[in-house]
């Protein structure tokens, strides 16, 4: 399974790239919205854990683009304020983790998605056996 993991802080994005490649996920990381959205151009993520305090394209304003690109991909807001982010912004993603990342609660969401992904791939397969 794949992850994008977009974070300015490069000690952050190190770390969540640690979780999820020990939990046998391939990792990719970015460090700007703009990045993101471009990265989701090319690849088709399972996951993507976002953080939305970056400069220029936020992490909200790629949301929008990236469920354009990928109605599937899971959509994980990682970040420090997440009190100060209106309601329907937080709508947007699937789940919204504060910062600091718990390291359990960042591993079931990698676990989660992976059953996701796994179910609708069942679901698939069951039309192309008609």
């Amino acid at each position: 399974m794949k992850i994008l993991i977009v974070d300015d802080d490069p000690e952050v994005a190190e770390f969540l790239s640690r979780i999820a490649q020990d939990a046998g996920w391939e990792v990719d990381t970015v460090v700007s919205g703009e990045d993101a959205v471009g990265r989701s151009i090319l690849v088709d993520y399972d996951l993507i854990s976002l953080d939305v305090g970056m400069s220029g394209v936020s992490g909200l304003d790629a949301i929008s683009v990236i469920r354009g690109l990928s109605a599937h991909t899971i959509i994980a807001i990682v970040s420090a304020f997440t009190e100060s982010i209106d309601d329907d912004d937080l709508d947007a993603a699937d789940v919204v983790i504060p910062k600091p990342v718990d390291v359990g609660t960042f591993r079931s969401l990698l676990t989660l998605t992976g059953e996701i992904v796994e179910r609708q791939s069942s679901i698939r397969q069951l039309g192309l056996q008609s």
